[in-house]
């Protein structure tokens, strides 16, 4: 049977919800989802970036994201490292609570094996990708350059797809400079551990801890494209929104209006 599978781009508007304190990454998590947002994970926030231009909020600030790495082992017992870009244990900020009050180890948190053999068999190279343990254990962890990025075993499973992987790059080299920083830790335990995946500077790609501050992104739906369709343009003499989403969102570009990031994202990513 033919896949009926409809992918359709819209017009979301997206918020900064943060936490600059201890165990902001949970908090900023709870803020952004009750306030009825649907957080974005590390590939939308990398479309942005790639959308956007220098001076804009999305290319200036770091942000926290429920994309997790998680370490353990597989159900055959080989030492794996998975990268999440779907709803998993630690997007559920009550479940970051729990594994932080039972002991985060060196900032990662235990995960439930059946959660980690459920993120694994949603195995597809973009939004869960699996990495062999030894391989990124004995790759380096720190600064490089831009253009050897590529060759490192988590940059495209950390940003969900080689194509994705190689337009980011680009803007990074753009923005921040020809080095980039690509972080990893040895989070191999008795259980799978996982932690919360950063997107910084010229710092790069991080999983960093349950416990650091957060700076989450959320959006909600926006009305259909035909409804921001009208004649005004401007209202005394500045642009409006309807005027912003024309010129830029529709062409593929990010922007910023009255304080708010907009940013286009496929509906499949949403909870309507």
């Amino acid at each position: 049977m033919a896949d009926t599978k409809i992918l359709i781009p819209m017009m979301t508007e997206a918020q900064s919800f943060e936490a600059l304190e201890t165990n902001g990454v949970e908090k900023a998590l709870t803020q952004c989802l009750e306030a009825g947002y649907t957080h974005l994970f590390i590939p939308q926030v990398a479309d942005s970036r790639i959308c956007a231009s220098v001076n804009d909020y999305v290319v200036q600030n770091w942000f926290s994201t429920p994309s997790v790495r998680v370490t353990g082992r597989s159900k055959g017992g080989k030492a794996v490292v998975v990268y999440g870009h779907v709803p998993n244990h630690f997007s559920n900020p009550a479940n970051i609570k729990v594994a932080r009050e039972a002991g985060l180890v060196n900032g990662a948190g235990k995960m439930p094996l059946l959660d980690f053999y459920n993120l694994l068999e949603l195995e597809d190279g973009e939004n869960v990708s699996v990495v062999d343990y030894n391989t990124l254990r004995s790759s380096e962890s720190g600064v490089i350059k831009v253009n050897k990025a590529m060759k490192h075993p988590q940059t495209i499973p950390f940003l969900g797809g080689k194509d994705r992987a190689e337009r980011y790059l680009a803007k990074h080299n753009e923005f921040y400079g020809d080095s980039i920083g690509i972080w990893h830790s040895d989070d191999l335990g008795d259980v799978p551990q996982g932690r919360p995946l950063f997107v910084f500077d010229y710092l790069g790609l991080y999983g960093g801890s349950l416990n650091y501050v957060g700076r989450v992104l959320g959006v909600v739906a926006a009305e259909p494209h035909k409804a921001v369709v009208r004649e005004a343009q401007r209202e005394n003499g500045n642009q409006t929104l309807d005027a912003k989403v024309l010129a830029d969102l529709s062409g593929g570009k990010a922007f910023m209006f009255n304080g708010r990031l907009y940013a286009q994202v496929l509906a499949s990513n949403l909870k309507l």
